[in-house]
């Protein structure tokens, strides 16, 4: 697939022309890069989610872990599985014991100390990731390529590490204070009354 040139894509959301004024202080422009960001994040992760879940049943947290311990070389404890994908120790207790009634993770005894476990993949799901992840990744170029040209995608790189790098640095920055909104009055209506009832 090659990028499209007959149609120029418009962004999926737009605000409307009155947001500024609704928003003292906000900018259009910037909210409709931010809303379009977060919903081309959406669909993008949404193909992966569907690919995973009709091919094998697997939820996207189910595969971050046989990706995250296949991709280690080694078996992992079930706390750095849950700090590499994000989640809490508790959701991924459970997510091990899915995977295991399902034979695709086993616990193993930690060599160094009897409290701990390690996780490891088994042979069935070593066999699923070398089939899922290179349909993912073929998707990714199919996807990225029917939209953008090599020197387009090298300049979306540039771009998205700058954007990165601004959330980052945002995250320790308190968030605005004294933001306002300029509501429009909503129109007004009688109440209903009974028919036939005197008012």
């Amino acid at each position: 697939m090659t990028p499209s040139k007959t149609r120029a894509a418009e962004p999926l959301i737009r605000v409307g022309a009155d947001f500024e004024d609704e928003y003292p202080g906000a900018d259009a422009l910037a909210t409709e890069c931010f809303a379009n960001l977060w919903r081309a994040a959406e669909l993008l992760m949404g193909l992966h989610n569907r690919h995973t879940l009709d091919q094998y049943q697997l939820s996207p947290s189910a595969r971050g872990v046989l990706a995250v311990v296949e991709g280690a070389g080694q078996p992992l404890e079930p706390s750095v599985i849950a700090e590499r994908l994000v989640v809490t120790t508790g959701s991924m207790t459970s997510l091990l014991d899915n995977l295991e009634k399902r034979g695709l993770v086993r616990r193993l005894p930690h060599p160094e100390d009897r409290r701990k476990l390690l996780i490891d993949i088994t042979p069935d799901a070593q066999v699923i990731v070398d089939e899922l992840l290179p349909a993912l990744h073929a998707r990714e170029r199919d996807v990225i390529g029917a939209a953008l040209t090599t020197s387009e995608q090298r300049t979306l790189l540039r771009y998205l590490a700058k954007l990165q790098q601004s959330a980052v640095d945002a995250q320790s920055a308190p968030a605005p204070k004294g933001a306002k909104r300029r509501r429009s009055p909503r129109p007004t209506t009688d109440p209903p009354t009974a028919k036939g009832r005197p008012s």
